[in-house]
């Protein structure tokens, strides 16, 4: 069986479907993880990894590397019950990847020393 495929005008009939090496996924109420945001860059894939919200409260969100075919980070959730007895969901960032994990604490320790910067300038406004 032969099947014609058309091609568009914008990638031509020699264009190959790439897709990026990095991909973030998220939990959707149905238990469905969809597509998101898609990168090639390690450092850039992380930082979007620790920065993204669950599509609902508990939510899963997953980062794949589609070049290796597995999964290099998940993020998992605990609840824990306050003083008053209200459910909080705590959200734990779990790495499978030593790189990807290696990344996430130089991402980390950036955004920290950036809040640190930010605090230490406001304090010498104020003066």
């Amino acid at each position: 069986m032969k099947t014609n495929h058309t091609t568009s005008s914008i990638t031509g009939p020699d264009a190959v479907a790439t897709v990026a090496r990095y991909q973030i996924y998220r939990q959707n109420r149905a238990g469905l993880f969809l597509p998101g945001y898609r990168t090639d860059s390690a450092p850039e894939a992380v930082e979007a990894f620790l920065n993204q919200a669950p599509a609902f409260e508990g939510g899963g969100v997953r980062l794949l590397d589609h070049h290796d075919q597995r999964m290099v980070a998940s993020v998992e959730w605990r609840t824990e019950k306050t003083d008053f007895g209200f459910p909080v969901h705590h959200r734990a960032n779990r790495f499978h990847d030593a790189m990807i994990e290696q990344l996430a604490g130089e991402v980390q320790a950036r955004e920290a020393m950036r809040i640190e910067l930010r605090h230490e300038t406001t304090l010498t406004v104020n003066v």
